[in-house]
């Protein structure tokens, strides 16, 4: 049996929430998120931000990326949460076993890849900086810590923001604050 196109599970998808899960009132939603907080997190699917963090619908802005690295558009993101949506706290959710720790083991296998299936030549996938532009880190407790101390001290960022870290263990569940 063929799989099913992923445009047309997506819709289904949709159709389903629409039909059984959306809220009108969803539309009424405060642009300021009601905790006034943005999560930045991985972009792992071992974990659901809002359930691990106990947060409702409209209760944050959830940024996700792989690593939750403070790149541009992160960066992008948080100020414009603080200075236009009222965003009055940050949180940083690193977790264990991240894929972005063997990034400097696979940062060869990830350039044959884009050589292979894009029209970028090995040579210029694999540029001297193409590691740095990866944004691969040996411990994911330190990557929250660095990324603490970036928002915290950002020029574009108030001085009385709050801003946590935060650490997801993936193997029993648990949230512990990455102290600095």
């Amino acid at each position: 049996m063929a799989e099913e196109p992923v445009v047309a599970k997506l819709l289904e998808g949709n159709r389903s929430y629409v039909a059984s899960d959306w809220d009108p009132a969803d539309r009424e939603l405060a642009s300021p998120p009601a905790l006034k907080l943005a999560v930045v997190a991985c972009m792992d699917t071992r974990h659901n931000v809002e359930k691990v963090l106990g947060l409702k619908h409209g209760d944050a802005k959830v940024i996700r990326n792989a690593g939750n690295l403070l790149d541009d558009g992160a960066l992008r993101s948080l100020v414009v949460a603080v200075h236009l949506l009222g965003v009055r706290h940050i949180a940083i959710l690193g977790h264990t076993k991240c894929g972005m720790t063997l990034v400097g083991q696979g940062e060869f296998r990830i350039a044959k890849s884009i050589a292979k299936t894009t029209t970028t030549p090995l040579a210029d996938a694999m540029r001297p900086d193409f590691q740095r532009w990866l944004g691969g880190f040996a411990d994911p407790s330190d990557n929250v810590r660095r990324s603490v101390q970036l928002v915290a001290n950002h020029p574009f960022m108030p001085k009385d923001l709050e801003v946590i870290g935060l650490l997801y263990d993936n193997e029993n569940g648990q949230v512990a604050v990455v102290r600095p």
